[in-house]
């Protein structure tokens, strides 16, 4: 049988969502920093990825 989750501990979508933001815009900013990606290769990328 399926355990119950205690809400205290489950994160919403929200808290999620913003941690994955924070977490990609912080690698985002520390490559382009050290000169190892330009922010148009990496619009260039998105677009590439997104097809």
């Amino acid at each position: 049988m399926a355990e119950k989750l205690d809400p205290k501990e489950v994160a919403s979508f929200e808290e999620v969502l913003m941690g994955e933001v924070l977490t990609n815009q912080a690698l985002i900013n520390l490559l382009v920093q050290k000169g190892l990606l330009t922010e148009d290769e990496l619009l260039e990328e998105i677009q590439r990825i997104r097809g």
